[in-house]
């Protein structure tokens, strides 16, 4: 796949699953009837999931694919090596670069539940999780306040 087609479904996907998120609706032109909430995403290679944080829990470091968190309910806390604690909420997005250390997880005093997309390299494969080591409390409470 060229690059050019890559990134036009990129934007495809991202527009969609923000609409999603965000519970904004997206009419296509064949139309299915139901209710509740509902997306769906078909792109090859790309990975979906959703994913609860209790108030206060975080991941370890670790890498992987890149990788987009959208937050659907409380705030994410978050870090990518090198560079400060960061804090995004509802219908905001964080961006975690390929293979680049980083961990994420709830702010203290809330829980969090985002949705994880990450993309296949050019060959369509993604990186295994290399889990690394805690982040320790006085890491994790640098954040606080932003």
């Amino acid at each position: 796949m060229n690059r050019k087609l890559r990134d036009r479904l990129r934007i495809g996907l991202l527009l969609g699953v923000f609409a999603a998120v965000s519970g904004v609706w997206l009419v296509q032109a064949q139309q299915t009837t139901f209710t509740g909430t509902s997306f769906r995403i078909e792109a090859e290679g790309i990975r979906v999931s959703s994913r609860g944080f209790e108030a206060g829990a975080r991941t370890h470091w670790h890498t992987h694919s890149e990788q987009l968190l959208f937050v659907k309910e409380g705030r994410l806390r978050y870090q990518v090596e090198g560079q400060p604690v960061a804090e995004v909420g509802p219908n905001e997005t964080a961006h975690l670069p390929r293979g680049v250390r980083h961990w994420h997880g709830a702010v203290p005093d809330e829980p969090l539940t985002h949705v994880s997309v990450t993309f296949p390299n050019e060959a369509g494969e993604h990186l295994t999780i290399q889990w690394l080591e805690p982040v320790t409390d006085d890491v994790y409470e640098s954040g606080a306040g932003q």
